[in-house]
């Protein structure tokens, strides 16, 4: 014979206990969730000037183009001090700045205390840096 079988109501008793047992832990588990309160958006140009915060001590590579000169292998070998290479600008044509090799503003190129500056002129826009890279 089962439990059951035996004394019904011992076995409703015990699913009773149960059921009390577990409404009585289920109280005692569930705590209230208190949300702290909702300041006001961060703006954009926090987040990004925190984002360019962490690059401003990466090293990039800057250059600037006086111009651009095809030659052979051969022209190269022989090329010695004092030789004298041509290339496809006019002197008088704006002088390329180039930061990671991307087209970035054109300038003059100056004289500042005995070292040579670049005095920018133009700042390319991003239909220009795309015209650059074909």
């Amino acid at each position: 014979m089962s439990a059951a079988e035996r004394n019904p109501g011992d076995l409703m008793a015990a699913a009773g206990d149960v059921a009390a047992a577990a409404v009585g832990l289920a109280s005692e588990a569930v705590q209230p969730i208190s949300f702290g309160q909702l300041g006001p958006k961060p703006s954009v140009d926090k987040d990004a000037k925190r984002n360019l915060d962490l690059l401003l001590d990466v090293t990039i590579p800057i250059s600037v183009e006086v111009g651009r000169a095809q030659m052979s292998l051969d022209e190269v070998l022989n090329l010695v001090p004092g030789s004298v290479v041509a290339l496809d600008k006019k002197s008088e044509e704006p002088v390329d700045l180039r930061v990671n090799g991307k087209l970035i503003a054109r300038g003059e190129v100056v004289l500042v205390d005995d070292s040579y500056g670049l005095r920018i002129t133009q700042i390319v826009d991003a239909a220009g840096r795309i015209e650059s890279l074909r």
